[in-house]
C-alpha cells in the first residue's frame, strides 16, 4: 500500500527526532563524526531515510511546504 504524504512527514518528523535524541544520548559532536566511521554511519543512514521519504512526496505537497515557509 502506497504511503500518503502525511505518513511519509510524519515518518520524517519522526526519524528526526530519534535522530537527535541518539545525538543528545551518546554525546556525539562534530569532532566524534570526523574521526569515528561508525558514528558516521549511525548519523548518515537516518539522513540518507528521510531523503528517501522527502523524494517520494508528491510535488504539490513540496511546493505547498516551500510555501508555507516562504521559500519560493
Amino acid at each position: 500500500m502506497k504511503k500518503s504524504d502525511n505518513e511519509r512527514i510524519k515518518k520524517i518528523i519522526d526519524i528526526w527526532s530519534s535522530l537527535q535524541l541518539q545525538i543528545k544520548k551518546h554525546s556525539i559532536t562534530k569532532e566524534n563524526l570526523l574521526n569515528d566511521e561508525f558514528l558516521q554511519w549511525a548519523v548518515t543512514t537516518p539522513l540518507y531515510n528521510i531523503g528517501e521519504q522527502v523524494y517520494k512526496i508528491s510535488d504539490d505537497t513540496k511546493n505547498n511546504i516551500l510555501k508555507l515557509f516562504g521559500a519560493l
